[in-house]
């Protein structure tokens, strides 16, 4: 009697196995890792590997939510930041510009908030007061932007509880006074990027010099559409600030060639100046250009006071220079010289 026929073992052939399977884990996880949260959970249904590989934490340690998930699909969104164990960074946006539920919003976010680092709020989203004000128990904060559309006195008080803060942007703060900038900036002491643009009856000298006092590692200041601020507090900014590379004014004549001598001479890394319809000459470019090899961007537009001259000599001497803003009238031979040596 002829023995059974047996069924013989064989390895899977490569060239017939499905070509995902034959990808390594880490392969795929950086693949994954541009899909945006809701993608990368229905790319977790496909199948078994798909699913444990979606789960793994370095996939989920930077989210952007738009507000009609949040609206429409609230559930799913907490489960995503549930499944978030190790989230540093989180962007809400609001693409429709609709109004949104602010306490919603922020319910969501201070689920994260034992790991949360940085937040942003697009300028769109205009969060109530309160909803601002739960924000101050976000401790672990380093970084925070949003609208200063609705800050006020009892807002501002609860962001000076997020010591750790390093990045501060709320432009538009229009409602807040000088005392109450004073007061943050007396709490915040480890700022190295602030903008308050457009705080118009907030932004002070008496501000802007306790700024400078308590953050000596101040790096970037957006002050523009601030008409209080004058040379005084950007003297002190001079004096205190000596790691500054970003600085952005448009001063009116607020701001002299006294003024921005000291911060061009004190403030060897600047790299982006704008200093729109000030009062400055020639001498303020010619110090920018010298003392900061970095220069890279200088906005000028409608300082009358500048001439041909003087933008030549910055053209030469600032080898890094990219972006230029002018308003002066200039030849077109100094045109087509500009054009030719500095093509970029």
């Amino acid at each position: 009697m002829a023995p059974p026929n047996k069924k013989l073992k064989t390895c899977p052939d490569p060239e017939n196995a499905s070509h995902h399977q034959t990808v390594p884990d880490e392969v795929w996880i950086s693949i994954l890792s541009f899909l945006p949260p809701f993608s990368l959970c229905s790319m977790s249904k496909t199948s078994h590997r798909f699913n444990c590989l979606s789960r793994d934490p370095t996939l989920w340690t930077n989210l952007n939510i738009d507000w009609q998930s949040i609206k429409n699909h609230t559930t799913s969104v907490e489960g995503i930041i549930n499944r978030s164990t190790k989230i540093k960074s989180m962007t809400v946006r609001n693409r429709t510009f609709e109004q949104v539920n602010s306490p919603q919003i922020v319910m969501i976010v201070k689920k994260a908030k034992s790991t949360l680092t940085s937040l942003t709020f697009s300028p769109e989203i205009a969060l109530g007061n309160n909803a601002i004000a739960k924000l101050g128990t976000m401790t672990n904060l380093t970084s925070l932007e949003l609208a200063g559309e609705w800050i006020k006195t009892a807002e501002i008080k609860a962001i000076s509880n997020l010591v750790k803060l390093e990045e501060l942007q709320m432009p538009g703060a229009e409602h807040v006074t000088p005392n109450d900038l004073e007061y943050l900036f007396s709490q915040l002491t480890n700022l190295k990027l602030v903008d308050i643009s457009d705080c118009k009856k907030g932004a002070s000298d008496m501000v802007v010099t306790a700024l400078a006092q308590n953050n000596p590692h101040l790096e970037y200041l957006d002050l523009d559409g601030c008409e209080l601020v004058t040379g005084e507090s950007l003297m002190v900014v001079a004096k205190k600030c000596p790691n500054l590379n970003h600085l952005s004014l448009d001063c009116d004549e607020q701001v002299d060639d006294h003024v921005m001598l000291k911060i061009a001479s004190s403030c060897p890394r600047l790299t982006h100046v704008r200093l729109a319809f000030s009062i400055i000459t020639d001498a303020t470019l010619k110090q920018l250009a010298t003392n900061c090899p970095n220069l890279s961007s200088v906005d000028v537009f409608g300082c009358d006071n500048i001439t041909e001259r003087g933008v030549e000599e910055l053209m030469d001497r600032a080898s890094k220079l990219k972006y230029l803003s002018i308003s002066i009238d200039v030849g077109q031979a100094f045109t087509e010289k500009i054009y030719k040596q500095h093509p970029e």
